[in-house]
């Protein structure tokens, strides 16, 4: 695990999905694709901000809301 993240190999879903309570979008991406272009040992958050595309991203007083489908509790 890079920095303590799970990668993106050890996602349980064959589908990657992500979706953001604070502007509405949500997404799949299917987890064979995202490795060929990514890497296996890519770190999910690593991998949220590359996909999310937010402009929040670098914000502090509002960071990017987007979160793994899958792994929210």
């Amino acid at each position: 695990m890079p920095n303590g993240s799970f990668t993106l190999a050890q996602f349980p879903l064959d589908m990657v999905e992500l979706a953001c309570e604070k502007c509405g979008r949500r997404g799949r991406l299917n987890k064979a694709k995202l490795i060929e272009a990514y890497g296996q040992d890519v770190a999910l958050p690593d991998l949220r901000t590359i996909i999310a595309r937010c402009d929040r991203a670098a914000s502090i007083s509002d960071p990017c809301g987007a979160y793994y489908v899958a792994l929210k509790p």
